[in-house]
């Protein structure tokens, strides 16, 4: 038995030290780099859980710059799932890590990203402000349109115009205010701008229809619509190739660094084999530490949970029907994060139904009512009735679907 122990030290101390140096190795733009791979295949979980790991290498090295590309891409995330809020934090979190004049592309994009969220948050003078900051003239001429404001939106767009030199650029602004000059009538004056937009820009031929439609030759419209159509299929099979030329490169990568870590893994195996037989031989420590990660998988802590695939998935806005597979995973997830609660709602309700208590779930999870509408597949209206029949059922009493949400809330 000392024998074992004397070796279950050696090999602890060993793997201790192949774990420190492997730590060393990683660096935070390589962490980084993986997040972004997780981001681009809707993995958002394991995409979130490596930001943070490089936030926090970046506390010990001081690297600012890694802050707010960390934060800036978690907002990207949140703002794909509708999280507004979580979004917009992660964005000023990113923007107050900004001090050197170097990042000053960064900060231009954080400006764009902020002004977006306040755009779709229904904030449109926060929006104007960050998007004046930003430089981006397009989405403020937008703003002051919607507001009615129509000749400060051109005269902003023509002051653009002439402060631009990039053609790229140049053509977007022309776009902008050709498209505020037809909603205007101003048809010729729309022409004259559009004459500045190359011919391969596919949005040109949508506004040149847009102008034949406003003079009634629909002839003409309909032949710049089909030209619109067929300069997006061709852009639409440009991007699908480049995208195949990058799972490509990115396979043969993945290859050369399994050719690289063969040769490790190889030296390993001697110390996995004497693992093996500690583990077989040592019984008491390994009963012990399997008590320790099986109590370690059922804990979950609310804000692990908040930031999880399936939790964000539940909160999606769009149509989507979820499947048991899908209620399973989420059910496992909330048993972990709130282990009493089941057993506390049944001695309130002992027979509660798997559709009532998959309602109670969503409550706590302030899952909005028309969202758990469409999951549980009736209409908004059904979803009020079962609140407040829900309500009666635990409380014995008559209320509304507010305090059947506040009541379940505060369980």
């Amino acid at each position: 038995m000392i024998h074992n122990i004397k070796i279950l030290f050696f090999i602890c101390f060993f793997t201790a030290c192949s774990s420190t140096e492997q730590k060393e190795i990683v660096t935070a733009g390589e962490l980084l780099r993986q997040a972004a791979f997780y981001r681009e295949r809707l993995q958002f979980l394991p995409a979130l859980e490596t930001y943070q790991q490089a936030i926090k290498l970046a506390e010990k090295e001081k690297d600012s710059t890694v802050f707010s590309l960390a934060y800036l891409e978690m907002g990207k995330i949140y703002r794909y799932q509708s999280l507004k809020q979580k979004a917009l934090q992660c964005e000023k979190k990113a923007l107050s890590y900004i001090k050197s004049p170097a990042c000053d592309s960064l900060r231009m994009e954080l400006y764009r990203e902020i002004g977006d969220m306040y755009t779709l948050s229904g904030q449109a003078d926060s929006a104007f402000h960050y998007y004046e900051m930003a430089g981006c003239r397009i989405k403020q001429a937008k703003i002051l349109q919607q507001n009615g404001s129509n000749k400060e939106a051109e005269t902003l767009l023509k002051t653009e115009l002439e402060q631009t030199i990039f053609p790229k650029e140049k053509a977007e602004v022309c776009l902008a205010l050709a498209d505020l000059q037809i909603t205007l009538g101003k048809l010729d004056e729309a022409e004259k701008s559009l004459s500045q937009v190359p011919p391969s820009h596919p949005h040109l031929y949508a506004a040149l229809s847009r102008i034949a439609q406003s003079r009634g030759d629909s002839l003409q419209a309909d032949f710049y619509h089909k030209s619109y159509l067929h300069h997006l299929s061709v852009l639409r099979q440009e991007k699908e190739q480049n995208q195949i030329t990058q799972l490509l490169r990115t396979s043969e990568q993945k290859e050369w660094e399994k050719r690289l870590t063969d040769s490790q893994k190889a030296q390993k195996e001697q110390i996995y084999v004497w693992v093996t037989l500690l583990v077989s031989c040592s019984t008491g420590i390994w009963g012990y530490s399997r008590y320790r990660q099986k109590r370690n998988v059922v804990s979950l802590s609310e804000t692990d949970f908040f930031s999880s695939e399936i939790y964000l998935r539940f909160h999606r806005k769009e149509e989507w029907k979820p499947v048991p597979k899908d209620w399973e995973e989420l059910l496992q997830a909330f048993n972990r994060t709130y282990p009493d609660f089941r057993e506390r709602l049944k001695r309130k309700i002992p027979k509660l139904s798997e559709q009532e208590w998959r309602m109670c779930c969503l409550i706590k999870m302030e899952v909005p009512p028309s969202t758990a509408a469409m999951l549980l597949c009736c209409t908004n209206q059904a979803i009020s009735m079962r609140r407040v029949r829900l309500y009666q059922k635990i409380t014995g009493e008559k209320g509304t679907p507010e305090l059947c949400d506040s009541f379940i809330r505060d369980f």
